[in-house]
C-alpha cells in the first residue's frame, strides 16, 4: 500500500510550529545558562572569602594585604592578596617562583575560582602588555574593595585613601617593611555582614573602591587597566541587569543591585569620608554611572 506524502502546507506548518517552539526555548536555555554561571561566580567569591578569612584567623585578625613589594619591582613581581590566599584554596591561579618571567596565556590555564564565569575576558591583554591581572599569575575578575574601613577611620584620611584595612606592604629593603595604610583588623569593622571585602573588576589592579563603578574602560587598556575595552561599561562590573556579586567580611556572598549597594553603603565610605555631594561622593559617583549603558538600564 503506498503511503501518502507530507503535502507542502503539512511541511510549511510542521516547519512553523518548530520555529516558535526554538524561539520560545532559546530564551529560556539562555536565562538557565547565564544563571547556572552566575551561581558558579557566588562560588568562586565564597571560596575566596572563606580564604580571606581563613589567613585573617592565621595572623591575629590582621587583613590581607591588598599588595607587598617595592615600587622598584615589575609590577608582576609584586606579591598581590591572591597570592595570599592561595594556599588555602589551591584551585586557580599560579605560585610566583624566584626570577620567574611574566606568564604566558599558554601557561595561564583557567584560573580556576579567581576566573569569573560571567566574565569572558579574564586573561584579555592588560595595560602592562601581558595578559591576566598586574601579576600574570590569575585572571581579572574580583578585586578587594579598598573603602573597606574609611567609615571607622582606618588608614590615611588624607592625600592617598586607596590603602584602607587592607594595607600595601612596601618593602624598601627584606628586613624593614612599611605598611601605607594599614593594616586593619577584621574586628575593626563595626558592621562586617554589611561591608564587602570581595567585588566584581574589569581592571588588571588588585583593589577597586566605589566610585570606579563611574570609571570608563574606554579604548585602551591603559583607560584604567581594563582587559575588557568599551565606552559603556566600567572598571566596577555586573553580571548583568545591573547586579553585582560581593562577598562580606562575615563570609556571606550575595548578588545585590549596584544602586542598592551603594544606598546601603556597602563599601563602607559615604557614613563619614564622604557623606555629601562632592566628588566622589554617591550622588557623583551616580550620575556618572547613568551616563554608562551598563547602569542606565538601556544595555548590557
Amino acid at each position: 500500500m503506498k503511503s501518502k506524502a507530507f503535502t507542502l502546507i503539512e511541511l510549511l506548518v510542521v516547519i512553523a510550529i518548530i520555529a516558535i517552539l526554538a524561539a520560545i526555548l532559546f530564551p529560556v536555555f539562555a536565562q538557565a545558562k547565564a544563571a547556572a554561571k552566575r551561581t558558579a561566580d557566588i562560588s568562586n567569591i565564597k571560596q575566596q572569602v572563606l580564604g580571606m578569612l581563613m589567613y585573617s584567623g592565621d595572623y591575629d585578625d590582621t587583613a590581607v594585604p591588598v599588595m607587598q613589594g617595592d615600587w622598584n619591582w615589575e609590577r608582576y613581581q609584586i606579591v598581590l592578596w591572591k597570592d595570599s590566599i592561595l594556599p588555602y584554596i589551591k584551585n586557580g591561579g599560579l605560585y610566583q617562583a624566584p626570577g620567574q618571567p611574566p606568564f604566558t596565556l599558554a601557561q595561564q590555564g583557567n584560573g580556576g575560582v579567581y576566573s569569573s564565569p560571567p566574565y569572558p575576558y579574564g586573561w584579555g591583554p592588560n595595560a602592562d602588555g601581558n595578559t591576566g591581572d598586574s601579576s600574570t599569575r590569575f585572571p581579572v575578575s574580583y578585586a578587594l574593595n579598598c573603602d573597606a574601613g574609611k567609615n571607622e577611620g582606618i588608614g590615611p584620611q588624607t592625600g592617598d585613601q586607596h590603602q584602607t584595612i587592607f594595607p600595601w606592604v612596601e618593602w624598601w629593603d627584606w628586613t624593614s617593611p612599611t605598611n601605607v595604610g594599614g593594616p586593619g583588623t577584621l574586628t575593626a569593622l563595626t558592621n562586617p555582614a554589611g561591608t564587602a571585602m570581595i567585588t566584581p573588576t574589569r581592571s588588571e589592579y588588585p583593589n577597586i573602591q566605589a566610585e570606579y563603578f563611574a570609571y570608563g574602560c574606554g579604548t585602551s587598556p591603559d583607560d584604567n587597566g581594563c582587559t575588557q575595552l568599551g565606552n559603556n561599561i566600567t572598571v566596577g562590573r555586573s553580571v548583568g541587569g545591573q547586579i553585582i556579586d560581593l562577598g562580606f567580611f562575615d563570609g556571606h556572598v550575595k548578588g545585590l543591585n549596584v544602586y542598592q549597594a551603594l544606598a546601603a553603603d556597602d563599601y563602607d565610605i559615604y557614613a563619614v569620608a564622604v557623606p555629601g555631594p562632592n566628588w566622589p561622593g554617591r550622588p557623583q559617583v551616580e550620575a556618572y554611572m547613568h551616563g554608562y549603558a551598563e547602569w542606565s538600564g538601556s544595555g548590557i
